[in-house]
């Protein structure tokens, strides 16, 4: 496993970051073997070790996963000096969906449960999940945030978020990290997002650098309306066969070929996809010709 500066935070983090929602709430693309539930909780207590002895060192978690945050608690109370613990709040969710709320006095309730149930006094990285620009623009949330860092309950902020509001937080100077949307199929953040959290020296954190899921062998679950999609990961799968590495593996390291992104926060429950993951994570990058054959394709 290799580690990247997480920006202006100073922290090492692994390339391959855990995402853990699978941990804590049913998620991915179905199948009649699989319909996506999360395991239960000695399993979810045995992965989540196997994690940290794999070497990943950061675990992305959020109050809108369900179990996550309480597995989490329970699992590495013991051994939290090991790895940078990232949560979220603004998203309430349960069975029945989701509530959002982003108001000053939220942040404070979110705050205290992910501390009880995560079982710690800090937590390295408070994110916004999710957040509206107009949430950005105020300046309210941050300000809320900005409080609770200084005393010593969270480390450092952050935020998950789209385009528009990926650039108002770095503009607005505010913010140590972005977690954004990036991957081979969709690579509009290259534009603008990108370049400037790099000039702003701004803690990137990349989801869905494998399009959840479809750029996995789950892609063939989908049924035939996703045909052209189908056909576009095939000539993927293609370039990866001949480069001699797995579609996923392609996905992350094309993600990691981008010198501003700190860590790819990879999704799963499973060890063997874990593992299949942090192949990707072994200082090879892809080249610039096979960066010039993927605009052929994706």
């Amino acid at each position: 496993m290799k580690y990247r500066t997480l920006g202006r935070t100073g922290l090492q983090v692994s390339e391959i970051g855990l995402g853990a929602l699978e941990v804590g709430r049913r998620w991915g693309i179905p199948s009649l073997d699989d319909p996506g539930n999360p395991p239960d909780e000695a399993a979810a207590v045995r992965f989540l070790n196997d994690v940290l002895d794999s070497g990943v060192n950061l675990i992305d978690t959020a109050a809108a996963y369900w179990l996550s945050e309480e597995r989490i608690g329970k699992a590495l109370s013991g051994r939290r000096s090991e790895f940078v613990l990232a949560s979220k709040w603004g998203e309430w969710c349960d069975e029945s969906g989701s509530v959002y709320d982003y108001s000053p006095a939220a942040m404070w309730k979110f705050l205290d449960s992910s501390l009880t149930k995560l079982n710690t006094d800090v937590i390295d990285l408070y994110q916004i999940h999710s957040a509206p620009l107009e949430v950005i623009q105020s300046g309210e949330a941050l300000a809320e945030m900005q409080k609770a860092r200084e005393q010593g309950r969270i480390r450092f902020i952050g935020l998950s978020c789209g385009e528009a509001e990926a650039l108002a937080a770095i503009q607005s100077g505010g913010y140590d990290t972005i977690q954004i949307s990036y991957n081979v199929l969709g690579r509009s953040m290259e534009n603008r997002v990108l370049p400037m959290a790099l000039s702003a020296n701004m803690g990137v954190l990349i989801k869905d650098g494998l399009a959840a899921g479809r750029l996995t062998d789950k892609i063939h679950r989908l049924g035939g309306e996703h045909a052209a999609l189908k056909e576009r990961v095939a000539a993927l799968q293609s370039l990866a066969e001949g480069w001699a590495m797995s579609l996923n593996e392609l996905a992350l390291r094309f993600v990691l070929s981008n010198p501003a992104v700190s860590s790819v926060i990879a999704g799963t429950r499973s060890g063997a996809h874990l593992l299949d993951n942090i192949r990707a994570s072994d200082g090879r990058l892809l080249t610039p010709e096979q960066m010039q054959a993927l605009e052929g394709v994706a």
